[in-house]
């Protein structure tokens, strides 16, 4: 997997920001920066494999009713909320 650099330009305001988030997680500016882009990006990527079958055996268990569920409420009242 390849790095590439790119210039960015951000105005003061939002780095002033960005250098309090990162002193407050003890990165530098530059690596709370990429972290947080890295991340973000994550996000939109497609899910890994494994998540795409246990989804899939979860959707088939749902078809063939015998997925297990818990609602809501039942947890809520179970652990006091």
């Amino acid at each position: 997997m390849g790095k590439t650099k790119k210039l960015i330009e951000l105005d003061d305001r939002a780095i002033a920001i960005l250098e309090k988030q990162a002193k407050l997680q003890k990165r530098s500016l530059k690596n709370y920066i990429e972290y947080t882009l890295e991340d973000e990006a994550l996000r939109f990527s497609e899910p890994s494999e494994a998540y795409k079958k246990m989804m899939d055996d979860m959707i088939k268990r749902d078809e063939n009713g015998t997925l297990e569920t818990t609602s809501w409420e039942s947890i809520k009242a179970k652990y006091g909320r």
